[in-house]
This record gives C-alpha cells, structure tokens and sequence, in this order.
C-alpha cells in the first residue's frame, strides 16, 4: 500500500513539474482552460496545480492577451535546473534530424542538430553517461523506411536571406526558371512565407498582383533583398493557405468524395488525405473520405497508388481526370 502511495505522490510531482515546464515555455501564457485540455484534468484540479506551481518555482504572471482570459506564464531561473532531457528526448530529436536530411532539407537538419548539442550541453556529465547509454540502443532500433520522391537541398545562404526578409517584411528580388518552359525571369515578391513538403516553396505576393502565389526555390536564384519594405495581409494565415490545396498545388478548391473497398478501409481510414478531411465508415466495411482542396493533377497522381480500392464520388471532373491519365498512361506502355 505504501509503494502505491510514493507512485500517486510520484506522478502528481511529475504532473507539477510538467505544467512549470509547459507555463515557462508558453509565451503567450496558459488559460485554465489550455491546462485542463493539455494536461487532462479537471478545473479544481488545474487550479491546484497552477497554484502548487506559483507556490514551488514563484515568478508565477499573468500576460496580457485580447480574449479577455487570464494567461499564466511562469519566469524561473530554479526551473532552468530541473528540466530532465531523457534518451526518449534525444532519439526523437535524431530520428528528426534523418528524417530532415532524406527529405533534402539538410539545412534544417543542421539547425535541428545545433538544438541537439544545445540541450546536451545543458545536461551534467553523470546525466549525459546515462542518456548516451540508452540513446546508442534506441538509436540502434529504430529507423526510417526509404521513401521516393525529390531530394533537392536548400542553399542555407538562401534559406537564411528568405527568412530574413519575411522577418523584415522586406520585398526581394529573384532570377526564377520556369517549371515547364525553362525561360528565366525576375519577379519582385513580397515573400509571406515557406512551404515544406516533397518540395519546399516560397509563398508571396508577386509585385502588382493581389493573390498569392508559390515559387519553388529550386527553381530561384540571384535573390537580393530590396529597400522597399511591405505590410503583410492581416487575413492571410499560412497554415490555411495550404489546407486549400493537395500537397502544393494551389488550384480552386473542390469538394472531394472517395470511397474505399473493404481490403483498403482500414489504411485509408488512417491515413492523412487533408488536415481537414472527415471520415464515415459504412456498415459493410467500406469508408468514405471527404475533404475541400485543390490540386486535381496531384490527387490523380496519388489516387493511382490506392489501384482498384479506390472510387471517386465527387467531383466529376477529378473522375474524368484520372480517366485520362490512366488511359495515356496505358497507351504509353502498351506494346506496338
């Protein structure tokens, strides 16, 4: 009875110990409420413990924020102490850091690295014997699946230039070759922001044109940064930007419908589509998948790998699309 007293004790210290952590890395604060959902528990119980903290660590403030909430942030030197870095912690930070470099992103997985050696030299020495043990083993065991697709690094001197002009809100100039046509031009940009995903892209707005539009920065080069600085669309959010398309392409959004057979229900039932899709599963053990996006060439160019499990509903003219490249896709290697 006594060892099960010292594990509740145990994992309500932990908890405490979390929520510092969590209220000290927040910049904007933490509500009542965000404790409640992060950490699962109910109201009193997160009141207690946003108290147990202000009791424990001090420094415990409140930040000014416009939804006429209470945001908690804690300012602790003590805290700086008492964050464990585990092995779990640096496996993962490993497996990231792979992950970055077999997408070609090996810029990021430089600055990810740097973080990497940060932390462990925050660590003292005892510490870091332990970790390194347990780190060669799980590192040892787990490993990335090769996965098709463009590896196209990105010039950090370039990366870094881009980043600070979105910083400065500073327009840039760029020497850009064409996707399909391979003719150079300059374009003017008010750069927004980057995208990763196969490829990376700049998000901007081209000098004299209201909407918002992708560069490829393989395709860019030449770039310098120019005297005029811009004022960025208070509307425009990144993140909402890519759920309009599929994958990159920023073509109008269509109300898409696909129906899994049964063989295939359970992996499409997983897996990602669009950040804002939904799912239905049928009785007979067939799913739906529906989402808004636009990119029909790129979703054709996926659905293919889905075969025969596959049935789009909605909208025809996906359905027409994917009818045309199948066909030409056959003709191409059908035997003369």
């Amino acid at each position: 009875m006594q060892e099960k007293k010292s594990t509740i004790r145990y994992e309500r210290v932990k908890d405490v110990l979390d929520l510092a952590i969590r209220l000290q890395a927040a910049r904007g604060g933490m509500t009542i409420d965000e404790i409640q959902e992060e950490l699962s528990v109910s109201r009193r119980t997160a009141e207690r413990m946003r108290n147990t903290v202000e009791w424990a660590f001090a420094g415990l403030e409140t930040v000014p924020a416009g939804d006429n909430k209470l945001h908690w942030r804690l300012e602790s030197n003590a805290l700086r102490r008492l964050v464990p870095i585990t092995a779990d912690n640096l496996a993962s930070l490993a497996t990231a850091i792979s992950a970055l470099r077999q997408s070609g992103l090996g810029n990021l997985a430089t600055s990810l690295s740097d973080v990497e050696t940060k932390l462990r030299a925050m660590q003292r020495p005892e510490s870091l014997a332990n970790i390194d043990s347990d780190l060669e083993t799980l590192v040892q065991a787990e490993g990335l699946a090769m996965r098709p697709g463009p590896r196209q690094p990105i010039d950090p001197a370039l990366l870094s230039l881009l980043r600070e002009a979105i910083l400065g809100g500073r327009t840039i100039k760029f020497s850009y070759s064409g996707r399909h046509s391979g003719k150079r031009s300059t374009q003017k940009v008010e750069p927004y922001g980057l995208l990763y995903g196969n490829r990376p892209f700049l998000v901007g707005k081209h000098s004299g044109y209201a909407d918002t539009r992708l560069w490829r920065i393989s395709n860019i080069s030449e770039v310098r940064l120019t005297g005029n600085v811009f004022e960025c669309d208070p509307d425009f959010d990144l993140q909402d930007f890519a759920r309009r398309s599929f994958g990159t392409f920023q073509d109008e959004p269509v109300e898409v419908e696909l129906l899994f057979n049964k063989v295939a229900a359970k992996d499409a039932a997983s897996f990602q589509f669009h950040p804002d899709q939904s799912i239905e599963r049928h009785e007979n053990g067939t799913v739906t998948v529906r989402f808004k996006a636009g990119g029909l060439n790129e979703m054709c160019w996926h659905l293919v790998t889905w075969g025969e499990s596959v049935q789009i509903l909605k909208p025809a003219k996906l359905r027409e699309q994917m009818t045309r490249m199948c066909d030409t896709l056959a003709n191409h290697h059908r035997d003369d």
